[in-house]
């Protein structure tokens, strides 16, 4: 591993944005699952196929899962945040290049944050809502959606890094 330099950046307005909905987005799943628990039946959809189809059901405790995986995720990345000399670069990272380098990749990593937020309660939601009658289905649009915005993601920050080398 090359030595790369340790520099402290400081957290954009948008990273600061991005942390405030994506707390607010985790504590309204939170909120919204336990007003509601005790009206739930006891199968719940658990898992949804490429199609966005219910295709496993588990207990309505199963529900718990996802925002809590939310939670130990934002937290991870938040921690992960502090460390932007150990990512992985498309470039080599100068002390001339460092700064822009890992910018751009907490910007990244911050964006992928908020949108596993946002993603992660949208399916919450879904499953509660399924549960309920309400919704049979994530829609077929779904999948691909996600992988637009998630790899769209990715490679939109990739070109920049390539660009700030």
């Amino acid at each position: 591993m090359e030595n790369r330099p340790v520099i402290s950046i400081a957290k954009t307005t948008l990273e600061k944005f991005h942390n405030i909905v994506s707390i607010l987005v985790l504590l309204g799943t939170f909120v919204y699952l336990f007003s509601i628990f005790s009206e739930l039946p006891e199968k719940i959809p658990s898992h949804f196929n490429a199609l966005g189809e219910a295709d496993r059901w588990g207990g309505k405790s199963s529900l718990l899962l996802l925002p809590s995986i939310g939670v130990i995720l934002f937290v991870g990345l938040t921690i992960l945040r502090k460390y932007p000399q150990l990512f992985n670069y498309p470039r080599e990272v100068t002390p001339d290049n460092a700064v822009r380098q890992y910018s751009n990749a907490l910007l990244l990593l911050s964006w992928l944050k908020f949108e596993i937020m946002i993603l992660f309660s949208y399916i919450e939601w879904s499953m509660i809502r399924s549960a309920g009658g309400a919704m049979n289905s994530l829609g077929i649009w779904f999948l691909p959606v996600v992988l637009i915005i998630v790899l769209g993601s990715v490679i939109i920050f990739a070109v920049r890094s390539f660009r700030a080398a």
